[in-house]
């Protein structure tokens, strides 16, 4: 092989070890003559004492490690062109956390000339990373758990950043940098199993080895040492990047993108499950400190043992600081080693399923739970096993039957609210409802009062850093908001923002004695009303008044379009607002209420909002997309005053019509059906929800038809994100009540906006497995679509295929469904073209019709040509749809007694897998391997111990009902009912 670019490889060592690991596999390659004159290969060694071992620095020390090779690539290979990283155990650790930490800081354009990254044994999960630590260091026997839990949480962050930016990296940029990356397990590895080992990443292998001999080989007939050459030997041959747009480097474009159709994007980071639980918003607690002795002393009433093993429920007024309290108890929970989840009400299914997974879950399991609607049990089971002590806090939950199960109520203690069996956990609520009696006999409710005059004074004193006045002054004044911190607050912004305004103002607020009076002149407190006797109404008023101040002094401003952008804000959902994504053209400079916006005036109108107090802005942790990263939120009490504004109520239209299209236009060309554009679906969904149900479902007089039918798209959308990542339950609950009370908002259930709502109430009833419900609704879905759109109408083709699917899967109705599928694949060949990734779906549920009608070579004709297509458009092998083609191919090969070609198929789909070892998906794949395996003469014995593994691997995972974990079990008991002896 001629080869004129020198490659350079660079060896990284584990834990508790050194350079000398690489002895064997440095001799082989240094004497290789196919290597000698074209490769280079260097030592990376780094300082990693056994007695040094501390839980507590192992983030730091492998960043500092990180760092250090950073150091050694731009010294000492300052010159080479062409990288392969190539590391045993932890270092595949190190390199990943390198990686990660170049692109988080827009570096990524630096790593362009890694051109290869190979991991061995590496223990690709932080709970893997100190199940090696316990074996190496016997004596170990206490690990501080809660001090090795940032290191799992780092090494879950890291993985995020290379699996998207990396594995699946698509263009050379500050913060995405394509690399080939392989991970391979030992089949005999005890410290690092080799499903840790492989962990999320979607190419490598098995190799037979234990942990040392894996990067020990013999000789270079060696798995090892023949993975090490084929990466040299790509990296040799690797293409060399051209510049693209924006001066970045762009990966080479498909033929669908260059002829200008859609191609199918890059996977993200397998699932959405894989992501890390957001923590609780810290940032607010930059705020100041805890205000009063009072609710010092429940703090630390609810973080005591006596507080475990039940809820606690903090009621008061909106404003009274319930969710500041909740906070306060969480940092200090978490400071104190337990683990804590923050649960946003307009997010709670998404947080629940995303708990799941954090307690280890197996996806196939939370998958299987979630469709059948058994999740609220099975993240209860999996919160009493937790063997660490916790806390979780459901906020602003003032709708508590959104707690309860969906037949009964939250008093009931069996839906998402209930009482921990465990005696580690705590479960805290803050809301507005007090009753005993809705939250039930064994919740704790804690009244939340306000604060008393003095602790109000010294949070007014501090806020405003002593300029609005005297001690004597801020205690009137706190007395006259009634103690309300949120009143508190806004009042001490406006004090201190006037006090250091560059701009003159037409207001008489100079302090706070000035700031009372205008509040006296616009609030009526009746005698005695105060302080903790201090009605909802009253305190809803004297928010409402405080707000309105700081909004009328804003309108004075330079900055009178703050105001109205705080009222769109408020069109929103309470939760947090990825205020980055969705302020931009043209919504913005199109609508009546902005007129000659330009980006400079809506920086000035955040910074009002900002400095007023009237808005939060912080920086979510663990989210890579820095738009999305940066959110601001309004209290809920603020948010439903400015709901409940005159003008907001008077112009709807022009209010929530930008809501809806600045949630569209943030969302234009990011199909929620594909897993890279979850993250941003994710943090818009609660926005689109809220909205779009406020537009057709609430008590808004909407007189705009345009705005309806755009509010009727997005929440098409929101429902396709919601089936696609299986939360069926909120898209149901979506999609129903629109499709049912359609007249109410002036359409009609046969209108194609309607339509579109009611082929995802199909979809919903497929993905159920509902599939006689499901071709009722298509059915009808179909009829309607053909008369008014047309029968090759791409809307139409969408629901044929659906309705296909729902036949097709009923036994017996193959040849029915074939029929069908056929028509569609011709006509989807003139719409959308042969080569659309729609088509090809199609395709493919031909080809599954075609193998279960028996015709098993037009089924393996029909699969060979879908990939041949999807090789050739540049789609990643570990795009679900193309492995589950793979699947379909081995199947049809195996039905004509070709195993051994079937093996090879379904192994490499095994390896392009990027889904979670324990997903549904992957379970599956092996279940298929063991019947190649069977199919091939002398095999039984190796299909016997594979589908071991896999019915101990199901059981440990699974309900023993599930329909996988019976159907592996009866064939293993026939199997070993046969075998001899």
């Amino acid at each position: 092989m001629a080869v004129r670019t020198r490659v350079h490889l660079v060896l990284v060592h584990g834990l508790f070890s050194s350079a000398k690991v690489w002895t064997a596999f440095h001799t082989l390659l240094t004497t290789d003559p196919e290597l000698a004159d074209w490769v280079s290969v260097h030592l990376f060694e780094y300082d990693s004492p056994l007695v040094r071992l501390r839980p507590d620095r192992r983030v730091a020390e492998t960043d500092d490690v990180a760092d250090q090779l950073g150091t050694f690539l731009e010294t000492e290979l300052a010159e080479a062109e062409r990288i392969v990283l190539v590391t045993h155990s932890q270092g595949g650790l190190v390199v990943q956390r390198f990686l990660a930490r170049k692109l988080w800081v827009g570096e990524g354009r630096e790593l362009s000339r890694i051109k290869h990254f190979t991991m061995f044994a590496c223990p690709n999960t932080g709970s893997g990373f100190f199940l090696t630590v316990r074996s190496w260091l016997k004596i170990w026997n206490n690990p501080q758990e809660k001090q090795l839990r940032p290191f799992d949480r780092a090494v879950t962050e890291a993985q995020r950043t290379v699996l998207s930016a990396v594995v699946h990296g698509r263009a050379y940029g500050d913060q995405e940098c394509p690399i080939p990356v392989r991970a391979y397990g030992g089949s005999a590895d005890e410290i690092v199993p080799p499903v840790v080992a492989r962990g999320v990443f979607p190419k490598g292998g098995v190799v037979t080895a234990d942990h040392f001999s894996i990067v020990q080989p013999a000789d270079r007939s060696a798995a090892p040492y023949r993975a090490v050459r084929t990466a040299l030997r790509e990296a040799a041959h690797a293409p060399a990047e051209e510049p693209g747009d924006g001066g970045g480097l762009r990966a080479p474009r498909s033929p669908a993108e260059a002829a200008g159709r859609p191609s199918l994007p890059p996977p993200a980071a397998g699932e959405l499950d894989l992501a890390p639980f957001p923590p609780p918003p810290y940032g607010t607690l930059e705020e100041g400190k805890l205000k009063g002795q009072e609710r010092l002393g429940l703090v630390a009433s609810l973080l005591s043992e006596q507080a475990r093993q039940q809820v606690h429920v903090l009621s008061g007024l909106g404003g009274s600081g319930k969710s500041r309290l909740a906070l306060e108890v969480a940092d200090r929970a978490q400071r104190a080693g337990r683990r804590v989840w923050w649960v946003s009400m307009p997010e709670l299914s998404l947080r629940m399923r995303m708990i799941a997974r954090d307690l280890g879950a197996p996806s196939i399991t939370v998958e299987r739970a979630w469709l059948l609607g058994t999740a609220m049990d099975l993240v209860w089971t999996l919160l009493n096993a937790c063997p660490d002590p916790w806390v979780l806090v459901f906020d602003n939950a003032d709708d508590p039957e959104r707690l309860g199960p969906r037949d009964g109520q939250v008093a009931d203690g069996t839906g998402w609210l209930r009482r921990p069996q465990s005696p580690n956990g705590t479960v805290l609520v803050t809301s507005r409802v007090r009753r005993q009696q809705t939250w039930g006999e064994s919740s704790a409710v804690h009244h939340v009062v306000p604060l008393g005059e003095d602790d109000g004074a010294s949070m007014l004193l501090e806020r405003t850093g002593g300029l609005g006045g005297t001690n004597e002054q801020a205690r009137r004044l706190s007395q006259q908001l009634g103690g309300l911190p949120l009143a508190l607050r806004h009042a001490a912004d406006v004090v201190k923002a006037v006090s250091e305004s560059q701009i003159s103002l037409d207001s008489d607020i100079r302090d706070f004695e000035t700031f009372g009076r205008t509040v006296a002149a616009r609030v009526d407190a009746a005698p005695g009303q105060a302080g903790p006797d201090l009605s909802e109404l009253l305190g809803r008023e004297i928010v409402e008044k405080v707000c309105g101040i700081a909004m009328d002094l804003l309108s004075s401003q330079e900055r009178a379009q703050a105001a109205s952008l705080l009222k769109v804000f408020a069109c929103l959902s309470i939760a947090p607002v990825p205020y980055r994504c969705l302020l931009g053209d043209p919504p913005l400079s199109q609508s009546p209420l902005f007129p000659g916006i330009t980006p400079a005036r809506t920086h000035a109108a955040l910074a009002g909002l900002e400095e007023f107090g009237l808005v939060d802005f912080y920086e979510r942790e663990g989210v890579a997309e820095r738009d999305l990263a940066h959110v601001l939120t309004l209290h809920p009490v603020v948010h439903g005053v400015l709901r409940e504004d005159r003008e907001v109520r008077d112009r709807p239209a022009d209010y929530y019509g930008l809501a809806v299209r600045m949630v569209i236009r943030a969302t234009r060309h990011r199909n929620p059906d594909h897993p890279a554009n979850w993250p941003l679906w994710a943090a818009l969904a609660p926005h689109a929800l809220e909205v779009s149900r406020a537009c057709l479902l609430g008590d808004l007089k909407l007189s705009d038809r345009t705005v309806r039918t755009e509010a009727l798209e997005l929440a098409r959308l929101t429902a396709r994100y919601l089936i696609a990542t299986g939360l069926l339950g909120p898209a149901y609950d979506l999609v129903l009540p629109m499709v049912e009370r359609c007249a109410s908002f002036g359409f009609d259930v046969d209108d194609r906006e309607i339509l579109g709502l009611r082929h995802e109430q199909g979809r919903i009833h497929l993905d159920r497995e509902q599939l006689s419900q499901a071709e009722e609704v298509l059915s009808r879905v179909v009829l309607a679509r053909t008369r008014i759109l047309g029968e090759n109408h791409a809307d139409t083709l969408a629901s044929r295929h659906k309705l296909a699917r729902a036949i097709n899967e009923q036994e017996g109705r193959e040849a029915e469904a074939e029929e069908m599928l056929r028509s569609i694949v011709e006509a989807e060949n003139e719409v959308r073209g042969r080569e659309h990734y729609d088509t090809l779906v199609v395709r493919h549920t031909l080809a599954r019709t075609m193998r279960a009608l028996g015709r098993h070579a037009e089924a393996e004709a029909e699969a060979w040509q879908i990939l041949d297509i999807s090789r050739r458009n540049h789609w990643p092998p570990s795009t679900p749809e193309i492995l589950r083609v793979r699947e379909t191919l081995t199947h049809a090969l195996l039905d004509q007694g070709r195993a051994t070609e079937a093996e090879q198929v379904i192994r490499e789909a095994l390896r392009d897998a990027a889904q979670p070892p324990d997903s549904n998906m992957v379970m599956r794949f092996r279940y298929t391997f063991v019947l190649v395996l069977l199919g091939i003469v002398g095999r039984t014995p190796e299909a016997v111990n594979e589908l071991k593994a896999l019915v101990r691997d199901l059981t440990r995972v699974v309900a023993p009902e599930h329909p996988l974990l019976v159907q592996a079990r009866a064939l293993l008991q026939k199997l070993l009912r046969e075998m001899p002896g």
